[in-house]
């Protein structure tokens, strides 16, 4: 069940669904393109959710695949949906954030592995705006937006149906001190209640796991039961983020995730591991 406007997920099964249907067809995306009139590319980005599909769209594919008048008002009213304005849609952001976080709000199961930071849907205010700042040449606006931007992602784990998350940090996001001591040992307190919650599961991948296949960076696998087709990964980078929705890909991230969890300390561990952390960095007069 999709807990809040998804227009992400709706543009993305719609693209599947008149992928599917060209498929049936025997038609190829420049066949397509030729009756249509229009190019190849704008075809393609229809079918790959890139681009979303108008309504005229939907009704000349609908015409062009002989589509039942009942599937065609179906597709129909896809294709509006997709058009609904979601929160997320008024920040400047690009838009492969922009599709992790309309995935995110119908997710059923997200995966998570952070090696340098408290993950994003765990951040307290104080340290996302320290983590923002220290990233780089921001104006003030900008740091508040993105901090609120963050925030507000974090209702999806207040939802009477949240995903189910689970979350792997390396020892080093533990430790850094981003903000300062007591900023971070704040930080460390919402770990520590977040992993009261049933729907989050939270692991520290601590040193001693020594090399890890998780050394590389960080990555997220969105799960959504409801259509398994809008799956991704997300990957992060200097070079820029990027999600991948190819059955390879999602097995090949799913089995790392597995072996990350298999070595990482377990859930009752991590939590005191995270409390000794806390204990150690927070200031004197907290003592």
């Amino acid at each position: 069940m999709v807990g809040e406007h998804a227009p992400t997920l709706r543009r993305r099964e719609l693209a599947a669904r008149l992928r599917a249907l060209r498929h049936e067809s025997g038609k190829t995306i420049e066949e397509v393109a030729r009756e249509l009139l229009c190019s190849p590319t704008k075809i393609s980005r229809i079918e790959t959710g890139r681009r979303g599909a108008v309504l005229r769209d939907v009704r000349d594919l609908c015409r062009l695949y002989d589509v039942s008048p009942a599937e065609q008002e179906q597709l129909m009213s896809l294709a509006r949906a997709s058009k609904e304005r979601a929160w997320w849609q008024g920040y400047d952001i690009g838009a492969t954030y922009r599709t992790l976080i309309g995935l995110e709000s119908a997710a059923t199961a997200i995966s998570d592995y952070q090696p340098t930071a408290i993950p994003g849907l765990l951040q307290t205010p104080d340290y996302a705006r320290a983590l923002i700042e220290g990233a780089g040449e921001r104006r003030t606006q900008e740091i508040d937006e993105q901090v609120k931007l963050r925030i507000n992602r974090q209702r999806i784990l207040d939802r009477p149906d949240p995903p189910y998350v689970s979350f792997i940090l390396d020892e080093a996001a533990t430790r850094r001190l981003v903000g300062g001591h007591e900023v971070m040992a704040e930080q460390l307190d919402a770990l520590l209640a977040a992993c009261e919650r049933p729907h989050i599961s939270l692991q520290v991948l601590d040193f001693e796991a020594g090399a890890h296949p998780g050394l590389p960076g960080s990555f997220g696998i969105v799960e959504i039961e409801e259509s398994p087709a809008s799956s991704i990964v997300f990957v992060e980078g200097h070079h820029g983020d990027f999600y991948l929705e190819g059955s390879v890909d999602l097995k090949r991230f799913r089995r790392i995730f597995d072996q990350l969890r298999s070595i990482a300390l377990s859930p009752k561990n991590s939590v005191d591991f995270i409390a000794a952390v806390r204990d150690r960095i927070r200031p004197p007069e907290h003592s």
